[in-house]
């Protein structure tokens, strides 16, 4: 009797921490709340991400332009897409998981406006190359930047960089790919750094 009883309370134990094994090792992929007000089905389309950083600087000079409080607690937000940008060793839910959060601070007329826009890879191709960065023609609906500014002389690209500086929109010295990969969130940084002082 004893030995069935116990066979018994292993057989339920063993059932119980097999479900609780189970259960904890799911960890849910975070869904893009931008995508919600951002489409990226439409013909070059840049990403959800990229489309946000750039609404919000062409949100500028608008009615729904970023304010001062905003800007306080989209700062540390953009920061962070940043720095997570800047490393290959990052996990798409950090990005999506912060992405969120700035999605959350804006307003939605905000999110609405900047979805209104439809962003094009090709309209950031020209945001890029005003600031002396050429990338290649990226296939549709994808906007990962990884190209450097071939084709401009390194004379152009210091008088691009202090042009830059002065209009108060300075580039990152690291080199060219990093840049390409961060100019626009650092644009955004830069904005929201020169808008949260008021």
């Amino acid at each position: 009797m004893k030995r069935q009883t116990l066979l018994i309370v292993l057989v339920i134990a063993t059932t119980v921490l097999s479900a609780c094994a189970s259960t904890s090792t799911v960890t849910p992929t975070p869904a893009s709340l931008a995508a919600a007000y951002i489409q990226t089905d439409f013909t070059d389309a840049a990403s959800v991400r990229n489309q946000l950083a750039y609404g919000t600087i062409k949100l500028e000079g608008t009615t729904n332009a970023v304010t001062s409080t905003q800007a306080q607690t989209l700062l540390p937000l953009w920061q962070a897409v940043l720095k997570l940008s800047g490393t290959s060793e990052v996990a798409t839910e950090e990005l999506t998981a912060v992405q969120n959060q700035i999605t959350e601070a804006m307003s939605p007329t905000q999110m609405q406006t900047i979805g209104a826009m439809k962003i094009s890879n090709a309209t950031l191709s020209t945001f890029y190359a005003e600031r002396g960065v050429t990338l290649p023609t990226p296939a549709p609906n994808v906007t990962k930047v990884s190209g450097g500014s071939s084709g401009v002389s390194q004379a152009d690209k210091e008088a691009t960089r202090n042009a830059a500086t002065a209009l108060g929109t300075p580039m990152s010295s690291s080199g060219a790919g990093q840049t390409a990969k961060t100019l626009l969130f650092e644009a955004v940084v830069q904005l929201l750094t020169t808008r949260a002082k008021g």
